[in-house]
């Protein structure tokens, strides 16, 4: 569809789910432990549809935010195996006054178009929802994996450059 043509901006939101659970991990050829497992899942739906249609593709959250330092090619849903090749896919992001426009290629080609305030309230959400997924792992005494302070920073980058679009 060409940009220019299109009259209205597409919505883009989330959903992430987080499950806590116990399994027994082993720690040794003979000992096992029953401990804290914590699994997370985030969905992204452009208005009202899920994006990540394969259920094994996994949205990749740091390259969301890369996305907001700069224009271009990121591989923003990778499969769930974690190899990029098997099933993942690049989202192109381009920035046109107000607008961030996200083209992407799984089974058709898409383009959609997103008001900047709405880039801005999910990369807001995901900060809220991941500090709080961090905070549950430390409580269960797991290591912690999204750099949250980095993802502000992102964002803060992101704002100071649409600002004068």
């Amino acid at each position: 569809m060409c940009t220019l043509m299109k009259k209205s901006f597409d919505k883009l939101s989330l959903v992430m789910s987080v499950d806590i659970s116990k399994k027994y991990k082993n720690i040794s050829k003979n000992k096992r432990v029953l401990a804290p497992v914590i699994d997370e899942r985030i969905y992204l739906y452009v208005n009202g549809i899920r994006l990540n249609e394969d259920e094994e593709a996994v949205f990749v959250v740091a390259e969301f935010f890369n996305s907001l330092t700069q224009q271009g090619k990121f591989p923003m849903f990778t499969c769930s195996c974690g190899i990029f090749d098997c099933g993942g896919f690049y989202v192109d992001v381009l920035y046109k006054k107000k607008a961030v426009i996200w083209s992407l290629e799984q089974s058709s080609y898409e383009e959609y178009i997103f008001p900047g305030e709405n880039i801005v309230l999910i990369a807001n959400k995901l900060i809220e929802n991941l500090t709080e997924l961090n905070n549950l792992m430390k409580e269960n005494g797991l290591r912690t994996y999204y750099d949250v302070n980095t993802f502000r920073e992102n964002l803060e980058i992101f704002l100071k450059e649409t600002k004068g679009d």
